[in-house]
């Protein structure tokens, strides 16, 4: 059963507008990722991981979105705290969006430190956690699952 937090919900518990704006950013985003490998001359590594950085942050937030639901702030922890309210979320999905949060400083009140580029195992990880979130998304804005278990 997923817990309800009442400071984090919008009073009505119904979606917040532009929801279907973020999903549709987020799978733009992640259709680049997924067809870089044709033009590596332009999408580098680093390039392809900004993007699905973007893809999975958008995808996260069209799913608190769908929620009636708004993070703390847009960094991946945030993110994560957020979800984990709404549906549930597998130790190892918990443990990558970490690991992505541990690599990206996006959005975050700190100090940014310089990116680190994942090596190519790893981006195929990322990029597994980005299909999957964006499965989410579709499911949970839909209203075909309330809540997805794409990320159990």
């Amino acid at each position: 059963m997923i817990a309800t937090d009442p400071t984090q919900t919008a009073s009505n518990g119904q979606a917040i507008s532009e929801t279907d704006l973020f999903l549709q950013e987020g799978d733009k985003y992640l259709k680049v990722v997924l067809n870089g490998h044709k033009r590596p001359e332009i999408f580098s590594l680093e390039l392809m991981f900004n993007l699905l950085t973007l893809a999975i942050e958008k995808h996260a937030m069209a799913i608190l979105m769908s929620c009636g639901t708004l993070p703390e702030n847009h960094t991946f922890m945030d993110l994560l705290d957020g979800l984990k309210w709404v549906m549930p979320i597998s130790e190892t999905n918990q443990q990558t969006l970490l690991t992505l949060h541990k690599e990206e400083s996006m959005c975050s009140n700190e100090a940014p430190v310089k990116p680190r580029v994942p090596t190519p195992e790893l981006m195929i990880d990322y990029i597994e956690l980005g299909k999957r979130m964006q499965m989410a998304a579709r499911e949970m804005v839909s209203g075909k699952a309330s809540p997805s278990f794409a990320l159990e």
